[in-house]
């Protein structure tokens, strides 16, 4: 049932797709900068260490800004995370040097970790619960069209100066930033953060402007620690395996405008997806979640099966896009069960908590992996997929169903 939206519901739909775009743009700065003179040249374990340091930022500004927007408020982090953006990338664009660049991905990536917690708990706070899992879907999907923009254009501007591809990149940015800047400080506090901190008349006066109605399904909620269990296993699966065969796979095994093709095919496949996973939230949550794991654990044995092929393009990059369809699917559940299976003062911090698992994970992996070969790297996906597969069987069987609940 399509919910006529208000103007403060349409900007929140406008402002947190920008800022889902721009983190797009930002996951994938780092990985395509290694096609730069100045990063190409780079040992390869200092090339890990510069891989891995963007992650560092996201989830010290997942924690940090996380806590800080159920302590002060979702709407001020919101708001925060554009200025962050703004300052990082005219510092991506005039860096000369690698440690420039590392100030301005620093930057960038601290706004991400407050951008991924304050977005998802507005978002579920503050759209129709019949439409919750839609547009929980939907925003976050943006990002995979970021990071296949940014790529293309890295790949279309492969024979021009570093000086053009920034040039594109900076464009692109602060364009959005000033269209995110300007509608974030149009949208409404969460009523229910206000309401649970105890102040009434303000939260009833920003409940008027986007016209909620109070949800009917209401379940026991379930163990704190189980939950958050789950979620730090399926995102460990999750993240790991879509970071590492969307952004390490080219700096580490392929060269020149491989790598921005590579993160391209993976993010257009995985934006695909993103727009089927819209209407498959609604088969509920446990399905989605079921259907999404081992879809990708199949599909990765299938390129681990055709391993020897893997060089043939013709092969690979149809099996990439296939497997990180399904990693869509899957980052699907996450962001919806995530802002739903928590309390309302206690959510931010702890999709906030969640997400430190996958990120010291993800680090980890990346130093684990620089001396695979191709073989244990591919056969180390299939083992993460498998994992998540498991984990969403029991969560079938021993979770709670979050559509359409309270």
């Amino acid at each position: 049932m399509k919910i006529r939206k208000t103007k403060y519901q349409i900007g929140l739909i406008v402002s947190s797709s920008m800022g889902m775009l721009l983190w797009g743009i930002i996951g994938s700065i780092a990985p395509l900068a290694t096609a730069w003179p100045f990063v190409s040249s780079l040992p390869k374990i200092y090339l890990s260490i510069f891989l891995f340091l963007p992650t560092t930022f996201m989830i010290i500004g997942n924690l940090i800004l996380g806590i800080l927007a159920d302590m002060i408020g979702r709407k001020f982090i919101y708001i925060l995370s554009t200025v962050l953006y703004g300052l990082g990338f005219l510092i991506i664009f005039f860096s000369s040097n690698v440690y420039v660049l590392v100030i301005g991905i620093a930057l960038t990536e601290f706004g991400v970790g407050g951008e991924e917690v304050a977005t998802l708990t507005l978002v579920s706070e503050n759209m129709p619960v019949e439409e919750r899992g839609t547009f929980l879907v939907f925003i976050p999907n943006m990002s995979n069209i970021g990071s296949a923009l940014i790529s293309f254009i890295f790949i279309y501007s492969y024979s021009s100066s570093i000086f053009v591809q920034k040039l594109y990149f900076i464009t692109i940015a602060l364009i959005a930033v000033a269209v995110a800047f300007y509608t974030r400080y149009r949208v409404p506090e969460s009523y229910r953060w206000l309401r649970d901190k105890g102040k009434v008349k303000k939260a009833l006066e920003e409940k008027k402007k986007i016209n909620l109605t109070e949800e009917k399904v209401r379940v026991k909620p379930l163990n704190f620690y189980f939950a958050l269990s789950f979620l730090a296993i399926i995102g460990i699966s999750q993240y790991l395996t879509y970071g590492l065969m969307t952004y390490i796979i080219g700096p580490y095994y392929f060269s020149g405008d491989m790598i921005s093709i590579i993160i391209f095919v993976a993010s257009l496949g995985a934006a695909v997806a993103g727009f089927i996973a819209m209407f498959m939230v609604n088969w509920g949550r446990k399905r989605l979640a079921l259907f999404s794991y081992i879809g990708g654990t199949v599909t990765i044995l299938i390129i681990l099966s055709l391993l020897n092929d893997i060089s043939n393009m013709f092969i690979f990059m149809p099996l990439l896009f296939i497997n990180m369809m399904f990693s869509e699917f899957a980052w699907a559940t996450r962001t919806t069960i995530e802002p739903e299976i928590f309390p309302t003062l206690k959510r931010s911090s702890a999709i906030a908590i969640v997400r430190l698992f996958p990120g010291i994970s993800y680090i980890i992996s990346i130093f684990a992996t620089s001396s695979f070969s191709l073989m244990d790297y591919i056969f180390s996906n299939v083992i993460l997929w498998g994992i998540g597969a498991a984990a969403t069987v029991v969560w079938y069987f021993k979770g709670i169903e979050t559509k359409n609940i309270s």
